[in-house]
């Protein structure tokens, strides 16, 4: 069995970093083109950007999908058994070719949103959505709303909590810096990430508080306009690689995740993921931003607190308690590690992915 493997961004740049680095780089970015092969499918990856017109078209008309990849997809020599999208943004105009029989090869994708219920939803999910052979759906609530607000048929949407690849956050020194609270020098709040962050809230909520607060982001223009930045809060915005990243994250005393959920146009969307899974994998207590549908609900699973979008004085409370409550702040940090063995690994992710693939085909 072979498929082959579209997205959102480069999966040949991301094997290709696999490689350079002795197949040490963090291959869960690659959504199982590593690790399918052990279980009997091939993977290709289709080569993300050619034709830079397409991909023009395809930012005005998202409906459509990436137009580049997938018209090179079509009218190209590629030898596969299964379509198969990290993003079901990739592969729309091929879910329709699908659906009028014009394309007979199965097509499925990673589900990573929902959208609240409209007659411009209901359309789209229509006629687009329920093209899929299959919606691999990060998070159980993702897969609940699209069965109950949109009716698609239950046997097409499947359950797929992405995975780390936790060996490579093995090879990081762990540090076990929750000991060392008093030690402010050694350790402080790490936050990192790009994507719908809402750093203004966490700076905010750091007013009354003298612990060290870390961001690494790119430039944001509430960095420059805020005059009244506290001396114990640093912002490093030079490109950091992963190994560092994850030093700083087994460093840290625990991660804050502070999310915007008013910029994703889709009403469910699994956001912070990557972070979260990092922090996780590096044994760390958690304070997120509450979202809709959280990927993991870190307070049922014991491993963090969450705060409501846009609350400055409930990341003050959610930081106050981790530092007052040392104790409990290490074993949310055990558990989550615990749960990345047992459950939120590549491995597991990978094994069931190649079950959900090979049932498409049926």
């Amino acid at each position: 069995m072979k498929v082959i493997l579209l997205n959102n961004y480069s999966m040949t740049a991301q094997w290709e970093k696999w490689k350079e680095e002795n197949y040490e780089y963090p291959s869960h970015h690659l959504w199982g083109a590593t690790t399918l092969p052990k279980h009997g499918i091939d993977v290709e990856l289709m080569p993300y950007e050619k034709f830079d017109f397409l991909k023009k078209i395809s930012e005005k008309v998202k409906i459509l999908g990436d137009l580049d990849q997938q018209l090179r997809l079509l009218f190209g020599k590629y030898d596969y058994d299964i379509i198969y999208s990290g993003n079901q943004g990739s592969t729309y105009f091929l879910a329709i070719l699908r659906a009028i029989k014009i394309l007979r090869k199965p097509v499925v994708t990673v589900q990573h949103q929902s959208f609240k219920k409209s007659i411009w939803s209901l359309l789209f999910i229509k006629i687009i959505l329920s093209s899929y052979d299959r919606l691999f759906c990060l998070s159980n609530g993702l897969r609940e709303h699209l069965i109950k607000e949109f009716n698609v048929p239950e046997n097409k949407v499947s359950l797929l909590e992405w995975g780390i690849d936790l060996p490579c956050y093995d090879k990081i020194k762990m540090k076990n810096t929750v000991d060392t609270i008093k030690e402010e020098e050694n350790s402080f709040i790490l936050s990192a990430g790009r994507t719908y962050r809402d750093y203004k809230s966490l700076i905010k909520g750091f007013k009354n508080i003298s612990y060290p607060l870390r961001i690494y982001s790119p430039e944001e223009p509430f960095f420059k306009k805020n005059s009244e930045m506290k001396s114990n809060v640093k912002i490093v915005t030079d490109y950091v690689s992963w190994r560092e990243i994850l030093t700083e994250h087994a460093k840290a005393y625990a991660i804050a995740i502070p999310l915007d959920t008013t910029q994703p146009k889709s009403y469910i969307n699994v956001l912070g993921v990557t972070s979260l899974l990092d922090a996780m994998g590096m044994g760390k207590a958690v304070v997120m931003t509450r979202t809709i549908e959280p990927c993991i609900d870190i307070e049922k699973e014991g491993i963090g607190i969450f705060v409501e979008p846009g609350d400055e004085k409930g990341w003050e409370q959610a930081i106050s308690y981790l530092l007052e409550h040392p104790d409990e702040t290490r074993e949310m940090g055990n558990r989550a590690r615990r749960l990345c063995e047992e459950k939120y690994n590549l491995e597991v992710f990978t094994s069931k992915l190649s079950k959900l693939l090979k049932d498409a085909l049926r």
